[in-house]
């Protein structure tokens, strides 16, 4: 059986990435090795494991403030993730860069992203696009981090 390209085989080796680049203290990475099956099904769901981040020239990713138009006029704000570097350009002014990020890192690295609500993933068909809720992707991280161990 022959998986497609950028399937569930890339997603395994970033999420062993993910692990072998944690620091080297037994309780980070015993922490990221309990995250990582979240990250993995969560990334499951989309339809790339390559998206493009805008950065400024100093590296901090672009985070844009959206208001609701009708009360009660609640703000969130986002980044947006593309899945094609032409989509990325597109988006993008001088002064700012698109950055290939993997999907594992991209949902990781939202886990401390505060204050963002939520990761914007438009697909590269520029049909679909996801929003991932950062604080719903947090829940499920402190309800593995506060679970008693498995002793069975």
């Amino acid at each position: 059986m022959t998986l497609p390209k950028g399937g569930a085989v890339d997603l395994l080796s970033q999420v062993d990435e993910l692990i072998a680049n944690a620091p080297d203290d037994p309780a980070t990475v015993a922490a990221v090795q309990a995250i990582a099956p979240i990250l993995y099904e969560e990334a499951q769901r989309y339809g790339q494991t390559v998206y493009y981040v805008l950065q400024t020239r100093d590296g901090q990713w672009q985070v844009i403030t959206l208001e609701e138009q009708h009360p009660p006029h609640r703000q969130k704000n986002v980044i947006h993730a593309y899945g094609s570097q032409v989509m990325a350009q597109e988006a993008c002014d001088e002064e700012l860069i698109p950055v290939a990020m993997p999907i594992i890192p991209l949902l990781f690295q939202l886990l401390a992203a505060d204050p963002v609500d939520s990761l914007i993933l438009y697909e590269a068909d520029g049909e679909r696009g996801w929003e991932v809720a950062r604080e719903s992707l947090l829940a499920q991280v402190r309800a593995i981090l506060s679970a008693p161990p498995d002793i069975a």
